[in-house]
């Protein structure tokens, strides 16, 4: 949808950071959020990279089996020598990817992605596009990044005028198919 159209906040309230204006959001029993926000959750600045990871998890299980923290933080561009480095002496995209990562670590069961190509360079992108891919659980994505979303997505809500409507298929077929539904909308209403 449009900025504006109300995604993160449809988002957020998802995730249970808002209240919905009316209607119920009921969220199963064995549901696990991780949620990555458009803006980073605050970090104490004198924590080691490390220990910050630490704190969602010491190992998360992948296809492959169990990864260390540190040997996923490597798979993250935060080398050893990086890894006992306070947060305050990271950059401000590298804060970013720690972010990305901690959710990550929390080995959540549904993923809800707020624009998460924004301050990632090339290489973070693609190595976040093969973890979606092999991911085995669903995730929400909200994305502006158009090659992303065709190589990762499978299904599009899309917001427009206080309305949620569903495709199939990646953006292209859903740009395929709403310049379709436009122009015959443009047809009826010029008659």
């Amino acid at each position: 949808g449009p900025n504006g159209s109300g995604k993160s906040t449809l988002m957020k309230i998802i995730a249970g950071w808002l209240e919905p204006d009316g209607g119920i959001v009921t969220v199963g029993q064995t549901v696990k959020m991780g949620y990555f926000s458009q803006e980073n959750e605050a970090m104490d600045g004198s924590v080691k990279v490390i220990d910050y990871i630490r704190g969602a998890a010491e190992y998360v299980k992948t296809k492959d089996g169990s990864i260390s923290a540190s040997q996923m933080l490597e798979r993250f561009l935060f080398p050893s020598s990086v890894q006992y480095t306070v947060i305050d002496k990271l950059s401000g995209g590298e804060k970013r990817r720690l972010y990305l990562l901690r959710i990550l670590m929390e080995a959540p069961n549904i993923l809800l992605l707020d624009e998460p190509t924004n301050y990632l360079d090339a290489q973070h992108i693609e190595w976040l596009k093969r973890y979606l891919q092999e991911y085995e659980n669903a995730f929400i994505l909200i994305s502006h990044d158009i090659p992303f979303l065709n190589s990762v997505i499978n299904l599009i809500y899309h917001m427009e005028n206080q309305r949620l409507d569903r495709y199939v298929g990646d953006y292209d077929k859903f740009q395929e198919v709403y310049a379709a539904k436009k122009s015959q909308l443009e047809a009826a209403y010029k008659r």
